[in-house]
């Protein structure tokens, strides 16, 4: 994306396996898209890096020192389009995957249960009658 007419993303790493079979729409992508990707988009640096017996990846590597890295394993040339228009909209900022969630968090919830607002309210209750009763009693003489 481009934030005051300069453009986030300035290179995009493509790796890729040139006989393993999660990298075929990676090599198909680079064969049919690719060209076309890089004539709409001269502003952006694109490397291919060959890696031999790994899976295919995308890094997209950012002015602010930032890169995000996305695995494309057994992805259509389709869908990896759709990857690297992501990563040139995005701004470079930290992932933002992250799903918000429960504050509470806990393998073992507590015996006693999770505490609420009315969690001590017949204790509370019990406590006021006693110091009514109390001031009552006072005011009497």
């Amino acid at each position: 994306m481009s934030k005051y007419g300069v453009w986030m993303l300035e290179r995009l790493v493509i790796k890729y396996c040139d006989i393993g079979g999660s990298s075929r729409g990676m090599r198909l992508f680079l064969s049919e898209s690719l060209p076309a990707f890089q004539a709409l988009n001269p502003q952006l640096e694109v490397e291919e890096v060959l890696r031999r017996y790994r899976h295919p990846m995308l890094v997209g590597l950012y002015r602010n020192g930032r890169s995000k890295p996305i695995c494309v394993k057994n992805k259509a040339p389709k869908e990896i389009l759709e990857h690297i228009a992501w990563l040139r909209n995005s701004h470079g900022r930290g992932m933002e995957y992250h799903v918000v969630r429960s504050r509470h968090l806990s393998r073992n919830p507590s015996i006693q249960g999770q505490w609420t607002g009315s969690t001590f309210a017949s204790q509370l209750e019990a406590e006021n009658q006693r110091r009514i009763a109390r001031t009552a009693l006072q005011t009497q003489f």
